[in-house]
């Protein structure tokens, strides 16, 4: 980690620091989901994650997900936050997983570069995008992907990104190769393909075409927790 004490000192004490932290308390969370898209932003876009953070990220949040019932569609690790797509019976479960998760993660940053010990790590809670539809989840495939492609395209190193799995075919647990093709009918690998080759707006094309007509019915049915009850107001 290049970071040093320096200039963590100086992006606190610099005056688009209220702005750069985000505000925590617009993140109202509908907690009747199944699937959401969980993203945390490092502590003043500190670029916290190295290949080795990135690594026991990973590996804890496979071992966090595994206990606690959660199924990872998509993960990947950017020097500055992290997306993760999951899927689980509850939202309680996927938020248990966050917060041991963080945890660990500061503790572990701490004992392994002491000059960032004492600093926060995080500029706020998760935040819990959740997913309604198969028109978003379809779309949101892309919108991981992009992020991954945009930095390699940079020359710049990704400290992690589940899609070599795609690439491989060799899923892990608690990934599911199965669950692309039941949602998407398509194979993994073709499915990462198709992201890579599309652009966004091509996608959200394509996506609107096959999902944008489906019954709320049945969107309430694969993506509610508890389809009798209503969805929070955006």
């Amino acid at each position: 980690m290049n970071t040093n004490r320096e200039e963590i000192l100086e992006c606190l004490g610099s005056p688009s620091f209220e702005r750069r932290v985000g505000n925590s308390k617009a993140n109202t969370i509908d907690k009747n989901g199944r699937f959401y898209h969980v993203t945390q932003k490092t502590w003043c876009g500190m670029p916290l994650y190295n290949a080795d953070i990135a690594r026991y990220r990973h590996h804890l949040l496979c071992e966090l997900c595994i206990k606690h019932g959660v199924t990872i569609l998509y993960s990947v690790v950017m020097p500055t936050h992290t997306h993760d797509v999951l899927h689980s019976s509850s939202w309680k479960n996927i938020s248990k997983v966050m917060q041991i998760l963080n945890s660990r993660i500061v503790k572990y940053v701490s004992r392994r570069y002491p000059q960032r010990k004492g600093f926060p790590m995080f500029c706020e809670r998760p935040q819990y995008i959740v997913v309604k539809d198969m028109l978003h989840l379809h779309f949101l495939g892309k919108y991981v992907e992009d992020n991954v492609a945009s930095l390699e395209k940079q020359g710049k190193q990704v400290p992690y990104s589940c899609f070599w799995m795609f690439e491989s075919g060799h899923f892990v647990p608690p990934y599911n190769a199965d669950i692309y093709e039941k949602l998407f009918a398509v194979e993994p690998k073709e499915l990462y393909e198709y992201y890579k080759t599309h652009t966004k707006k091509e996608v959200w094309s394509d996506s609107f075409a096959m999902y944008g007509g489906l019954p709320s019915s049945f969107n309430d049915s694969v993506f509610k927790a508890d389809p009798s009850t209503e969805w929070l107001s955006s």
